[in-house]
């Protein structure tokens, strides 16, 4: 018999065993388990069998999750968990003008400790609904703080601009050298906040700094009608804002200053041209769409088959509380459903997940069930009967998260505290 005494996380380990679990390559494993030492998989158990004989020669301490369904953690990746104290107050507007304005405003009466408990809320939220990875845009430099000590795996992306205004470049780029000295276990990102909002100079600096520490750019990219209006022509609700356009397409200013490859994440893309979506491709870059913040401003079906159609890498975000109504990658998945009836959920659900993970430099590592990878997952309670419908069981928002386990440890419990993650 297995020595049960046994601390979670000691040299024998723990195995979890569950009536269903999704291993690497999105396969449905029936009474298996998940053998976890030091935070990591170290080995998948795809049969009642294997799960006693790694009992049997590991003695680790065995954890039961009974009639349950245990899958990847969810990876978020793009976020702005800053502005979840917006959460209701910012509507989207009669244009994305008017979204800015209201947005800047209501941020800017809003106290750093008032946003700093919304964004540790908000990493609440997506752990309870079994995100264990996100990719987070910080712009005012308090997450770091606010979030620290919270179980849920964050990558921050360092936001940058300028306005075009030469007085303020240097700053935003001494800003970034002073955030990237911070260490961070997953790395930190870079993002020049938009081809609107960054010139020429800052774009390229960041560039150079992002090749040279191998960091991630995230960046907001073709969302609006408006932004292109104003990039193109100087015109629309946006020249008020912005002043004088510089008269090109925002992809071509990215690709100009060295910004589009492999290690970029474009989101929203809702403008794109087909020749920019090969481009995008060809490039490598990845294209982040958030379901939940198309359907907040109403905007016309996302062109999801184009983008598959050019071979373009994807993954899916939940951006921020200011353009949606919840912090819940499992209710994006069902909104992209909802809109995409030609997607099947598996596809659906590892571009929440694997693909997710992928973007971010953590293929491997994160958004699956393999060995190696961290023991980051979510348990769905009352799993489905049969292999055929654990697809729809985790694509549907209203199947509960019973428990979120991150580094091989239970941080999440929903029957003992259902607000709050458990802190490790």
């Amino acid at each position: 018999m297995p020595d049960t005494t046994l601390p979670i996380g000691s040299a024998r380990g723990v195995l979890v065993r569950s009536r269903w679990l999704i291993a690497e390559g999105a396969q449905p494993v029936r009474e298996g388990g998940l053998w976890i030492v030091r935070g990591r998989i170290e080995g998948v158990l795809r049969s009642p069998g294997e799960v006693r004989a790694c009992q049997r020669r590991r003695s680790p301490r065995m954890v039961d999750l009974g009639d349950a369904l245990v899958a990847p953690g969810f990876v978020d990746a793009h976020a702005h968990l800053e502005l979840s104290a917006l959460a209701a107050r910012v509507p989207a507007g009669r244009n994305f003008a008017a979204w800015i304005r209201t947005l800047i405003a209501e941020r800017g009466k809003t106290s750093s400790k008032r946003l700093a408990a919304g964004a540790r809320a908000g990493a609440d939220a997506l752990l309870a609904s079994g995100t264990t990875l996100v990719a987070d845009i910080d712009s005012l430099g308090l997450l770091a703080r606010a979030l620290r000590g919270h179980p849920l795996r964050r990558i921050p992306f360092h936001e940058l601009l300028d306005a075009r205004d030469p007085a303020r470049t240097r700053p935003a780029l001494a800003r970034a050298h002073a955030a990237l000295r911070a260490a961070r276990r997953l790395g930190h990102g870079l993002s020049p906040h938009a081809p609107t909002t960054v010139s020429a100079a800052l774009a390229s600096g960041i560039a150079r700094l992002a090749k040279r520490r191998r960091a991630r750019v995230m960046v907001h990219w073709a969302e609006t009608a408006e932004e292109e209006r104003w990039l193109e022509s100087g015109e629309g609700p946006l020249a008020a804002l912005l002043g004088a356009s510089p008269l090109q397409r925002g992809l071509d200013l990215l690709e100009a200053a060295g910004l589009l490859g492999r290690r970029t994440l474009l989101v929203h893309g809702n403008l794109a041209r087909p020749d920019e979506r090969e481009r995008v491709a060809r490039a490598g870059a990845v294209l982040v769409h958030c379901p939940g913040t198309h359907a907040f401003f109403a905007r016309p079906r996302f062109a999801l088959g184009a983008w598959r159609s050019a071979g373009a890498r994807l993954a899916l975000g939940t951006d921020s509380l200011a353009s949606n109504g919840a912090l819940d990658m499992r209710a994006e998945i069902a909104q992209l459903l909802r809109t995409q009836p030609a997607l099947h959920p598996r596809e659906a659900w590892l571009l929440g997940t694997r693909d997710g993970a992928e973007a971010l430099g953590l293929a491997q590592r994160a958004g699956e069930l393999r060995r190696g990878a961290f023991a980051d997952f979510a348990v769905f309670g009352a799993g489905p009967a049969r292999a055929g419908e654990i697809w729809e069981h985790l694509c549907r928002p209203g199947a509960p998260v019973r428990e979120v386990w991150i580094a091989g440890k239970p941080v999440f419990r929903a029957a003992l505290e259902p607000e709050k993650p458990l802190r490790s």
